[in-house]
């Protein structure tokens, strides 16, 4: 089973939006060592993010198991969601 990390940053757009951001590496065997690598890596999280976009401040940090990520990016899809 793999584990990624998933961010949303602070900020909604009009339409109820927000930016959010999947890292895809590095991937994690369990839901502790995705934990435990956002902890460890809290600082250059937040600094990657800051760049990414444009000095905005991170709301939430997840870690989401990978079945369950493809499930919310299959109905994301099919709700017209670009998630």
């Amino acid at each position: 089973m793999k584990w990624f990390i998933y961010v949303i940053m602070v900020g909604m757009y009009a339409d109820g939006t927000q930016d959010t951001y999947l890292y895809t590496e590095p991937t994690l065997p369990t839901l502790q060592a995705c934990q435990e690598y956002v902890y460890v890596n809290s600082d250059t999280l937040r600094m990657d993010m800051m760049i990414q976009f444009n000095g905005k401040a991170i709301d939430r940090v997840f870690c989401i198991e990978e079945e369950k990520l493809k499930k919310f990016l299959d109905v994301s899809k099919q709700s017209g969601i670009d998630a």
